[in-house]
C-alpha cells in the first residue's frame, strides 16, 4: 500500500490543480510557512493561484500504515519555473474513503 501511495504522493505535487484538489478529503488541513493553518477551501483556492511545481525529488522516506490509514514523512525538493530549489520536510496523512485514499492532512516545514 505505502508505495502506491508514494506514487501518489509525488503525483499531487506534480498534478494540475483540479487534479490535485481531488485527491483531499473534505476535511482537509495543511500548514504551510508562513501560510499557516489551511482548510480544504483555501487549499483548492491556492493551487489554482500558484504556479504547480515542474519537479519534486522525495528522498528521506519513512512511513506508518494501517489498512485504512498511512502517514508518510519525507523531505522534498521542488522546483517551479523561475523560482529558486525549495527544500521541506514533508509530512502527509493518507485516509481511505470508501475504497480510494485521500489527503487528510499535509505539512511542510522549509528547511
Amino acid at each position: 500500500m505505502a508505495d502506491e501511495l508514494w506514487r501518489e504522493e509525488r503525483d499531487f505535487w506534480l498534478a494540475g490543480s483540479a487534479e490535485a484538489a481531488r485527491k483531499l478529503d473534505d476535511g482537509c488541513l495543511m500548514v504551510f510557512a508562513p501560510a499557516g493553518i489551511l482548510t480544504r477551501r483555501k487549499v483548492v483556492e491556492s493551487l489554482g493561484a500558484s504556479p504547480r511545481w515542474q519537479e519534486v525529488t522525495i528522498s528521506d522516506r519513512a512511513s506508518i500504515e494501517t489498512d485504512e490509514l498511512c502517514v508518510l514523512a519525507y523531505r522534498a525538493t521542488a522546483r517551479r519555473a523561475g523560482a529558486e530549489t525549495y527544500r521541506a520536510l514533508c509530512t502527509t496523512t493518507w485516509i481511505r474513503r470508501d475504497g480510494d485514499w485521500r489527503i487528510v492532512q499535509h505539512q511542510q516545514t522549509p528547511v
